[in-house]
């Protein structure tokens, strides 16, 4: 206990202690003790330790805002550096865990990865599970409309990764700035969500279950959001999970991802522009990059449940030193190790 490090993650939102999975937990890593101090009462108690120096301390979103540079470190969560309030953004603290391949790179990325509990198995009733937004229109603005959006269909569908690249986005002239490059790679890549989850549909009604909240016409059953952490592992544990990626950038294991990975899900994903570096031997198994490998790939699934376990497992221990590369990202940013 006398060599023990602790560094307090403070955030007063709940909602997002749901979305960071057992990151948001407190925990030991080595000779590193994490400890979650969220909500409002016990995000109070972690100001306190924080103006008297007591430790290192990460906030989430900026909430509340550490401007220590010294010991403290925040984390903004789904999003890239835009989402930094602009008061904030000269500061060296700021990391976030998203990057957005059409706007400038992120220089501080606070990668997060998933624990993963041993002994996960597949239900052999398995269902293709997808939960969230697959309708999204700003609401003014200068952005990509329905006409530019149907024109890129087909090739987007065939080519998921064209989305991430920055010549496919010359055709488009009405990136003028980041925050408008930032607004329309959201429209087209839930746009790109739709089409995918459509598809899914029609080839696979009788096993998908959606989510979510719809808007537009479709023979889609929706079923109304979940917003319960304990309802949604039950819902992802032991079946096949979509994801098609953060809207707001590109990047393999965000918030949803690892929320299915450690669920003991079977996580299916959409090539992102991290996706090779990040699934090594397994990006052939649950990585696409169309629409074609997609349908194949749940065919499989569906057909294979040793299959489905086998790459659970090569997952789970793919995984099973995430504790101690947490540990050594903590150590290089508090400790200079």
């Amino acid at each position: 206990m006398i060599n023990k490090k602790y560094i307090f993650l403070i955030f007063r939102n709940n909602y997002r202690k749901s979305t960071i999975g057992n990151f948001g937990k407190s925990n030991t890593y080595g000779n590193i003790k994490l400890v979650s101090l969220s909500g409002r009462i016990k995000s109070i108690f972690g100001r306190i330790l924080y103006f008297m120096k007591l430790g290192k301390f990460i906030s989430v979103d900026g909430d509340p805002f550490l401007k220590n540079e010294k010991n403290s470190i925040n984390i903004w969560f789904s999003g890239t550096s835009l989402k930094v309030k602009k008061r904030f953004q000269n500061l060296k603290n700021n990391y976030v865990n998203m990057n957005n391949p059409i706007i400038e790179k992120e220089k501080k990325i606070f990668q997060i990865l998933p624990i993963i509990p041993s002994g996960n198995q597949i239900k052999k009733n398995r269902k293709i599970i997808f939960m969230g937004k697959i309708f999204f229109q700003p609401q003014k603005g200068d952005f990509l409309c329905q006409e530019e959006l149907n024109d890129c269909k087909d090739i987007l569908l065939n080519d998921f990764s064209l989305i991430d690249n920055l010549d496919f986005w010359k055709k488009f002239k009405k990136n003028n700035c980041d925050d408008v490059k930032f607004e329309n790679y959201r429209i087209l890549k839930t746009y790109l969500r739709e089409k995918v989850i459509f598809e899914i549909n029609k080839n696979f009604k009788n096993n998908l279950l959606v989510y979510g909240q719809s808007i537009k016409d479709s023979d889609i059953k929706f079923i109304s959001p979940i917003f319960n952490l304990d309802k949604i592992k039950k819902i992802y544990e032991g079946n096949l999970c979509i994801d098609t990626g953060s809207i707001t950038g590109s990047l393999s294991l965000h918030p949803r991802s690892i929320q299915i990975l450690e669920s003991g899900g079977l996580l299916l994903q959409t090539k992102q522009f991290d996706s090779k570096n990040t699934w090594d031997n397994l990006y052939e198994k649950i990585i696409s990059n169309n629409l074609e490998k997609i349908l194949s790939d749940l065919d499989n699934f569906l057909s294979n449940t040793k299959k489905c376990n086998d790459t659970l497992m090569l997952i789970e221990n793919k995984f099973r030193d995430s504790k101690k590369h947490i540990g050594e990202t903590l150590k290089k940013i508090f400790y200079k190790i």
